[in-house]
């Protein structure tokens, strides 16, 4: 588990990858004029998982991949559910 200060210190890494690959794909497009908007905010579950996650890409325990892969797989079915209700709407 991380302490709060290594929570803070996780999301403002993730914040300067966001922006990171914002900037590269804005020099990517060639559009000079482009205006990078702030990132939105890391959502809470990324961050939980990236807490579990060691550097080489495995959980640190079974019951932590079990409870992301439920979390991640309810996130999918909500973007769907938005995405149909859009589409009817």
């Amino acid at each position: 588990m991380l302490s709060r200060g290594d929570y803070e210190y996780l999301e403002k890494k993730l914040m300067d990858e966001k922006t990171n690959k914002k900037l590269e794909e804005a020099a990517q497009s060639g559009s000079t004029d482009t205006v990078i908007d702030p990132s939105s905010p890391i959502r809470r579950y990324v961050k939980w998982k990236m807490a579990r996650t060691k550097k080489t890409g495995q959980m640190t325990f079974e019951a932590a991949k079990e409870i992301t892969d439920k979390i991640v797989s309810h996130f999918q079915l909500i973007i769907v559910i938005i995405y149909v209700y859009c589409v009817i709407e």
